[in-house]
C-alpha cells in the first residue's frame, strides 16, 4: 500500500481526513494520522480549539456559520440523548405557547357586576418582530377599584363608541378572565359580545409567539443538516 506523509498536511486537512478516512478499510492509513496528530498535540503545535479535541471534531463542526450535527460515528447513546432533548425543548416551548391560543367558552366565566370609575379608549403600538411593521391597536380599559379590565384590539370607531357610551358610576357586567373582557354589558345593553371578542383575545394573548414557531423550525433545520 502507497504510504502518506501526514507530515506534509496541514492541522486542517488532517482534521478532514480524520472526518472522512474509513478506518475499517484503511486501519494503517488511520493509525499513521492518529499518531501524527498525536505527535503535534505532545509538541504543542497542533492549533485545535481546546474544547473541541479532535474526536469531537468527527460530530460537531461549523460550516458557513452553521453548527452541523453529523450522526454517523457518533455513540448511540449521545444521540439518543441529543433528540431527547431536542423534543423535550420542542414540547416545553409548545406547552407554553399553544394553551394561549385557547379561548375559554362564555359559561366558564365569570361575571363580574361592578361600577366604572374610569373608562378610556387607549391607543397601543406594537412593532411586528418579523418585519419591523408598527400596527395600531386600540383598547379599552376599565377601572374598578381595585382592578383593571382591558377589551383589546376593538376598531377604533367602536373603542370611541364605548368609551363614550360608559361612564363614571355607571354600572356593568363584565365576563373576563385574567382580566380581560370577553363580553360586556351595561344595563342589559350588549356593548362588546363574546362572539366578536374571542378572536380578539386570541389575538392579544398570541399577539408576537408566531415567531417561536419559525425559531423551532430553524432550530431543527439547522441541528439536523
Amino acid at each position: 500500500m502507497k504510504q502518506i506523509d501526514y507530515k506534509r498536511y496541514t492541522d486542517d486537512e488532517l482534521l478532514d481526513v480524520e472526518r472522512h478516512i474509513n478506518q475499517v478499510a484503511f486501519p494503517e492509513r488511520y493509525k499513521q494520522l492518529q499518531d501524527e496528530i498525536k505527535r503535534r498535540q505532545a509538541l504543542g503545535i497542533f492549533n485545535v480549539p481546546p474544547e473541541l479535541p479532535p474526536k469531537e471534531l468527527n460530530n460537531t463542526y461549523w460550516r458557513n456559520n452553521e453548527i452541523i450535527f453529523e450522526f454517523t460515528s457518533i455513540s448511540k447513546s449521545w444521540r439518543i440523548t441529543f433528540i431527547a432533548t431536542y423534543l423535550l425543548v420542542n414540547i416545553a416551548i409548545l406547552a407554553w405557547i399553544i394553551p394561549n391560543y385557547y379561548v375559554s367558552p362564555l359559561h366558564s366565566l365569570h361575571q363580574y357586576t361592578t361600577t366604572i370609575d374610569d373608562v378610556d379608549c387607549r391607543k397601543d403600538s406594537v412593532e411586528n418582530e418579523k418585519t419591523g411593521e408598527i400596527s395600531d391597536y386600540y383598547d379599552i380599559v376599565i377601572s374598578a377599584y381595585p382592578n383593571t379590565f382591558i377589551a383589546p384590539n376593538i376598531h377604533y370607531s367602536k373603542c370611541q363608541h364605548i368609551a363614550s357610551t360608559l361612564t363614571t358610576q355607571a354600572d356593568v357586567s363584565i365576563w373576563q378572565q385574567d382580566g380581560l373582557i370577553h363580553q360586556l354589558k351595561i344595563n342589559q345593553q350588549m356593548l362588546l359580545s363574546y362572539d366578536y371578542m374571542k378572536s380578539k383575545v386570541r389575538e392579544f394573548r398570541t399577539r408576537g409567539l408566531t415567531v417561536y414557531f419559525f425559531i423551532l423550525f430553524a432550530l431543527g433545520v439547522l441541528s439536523f443538516k
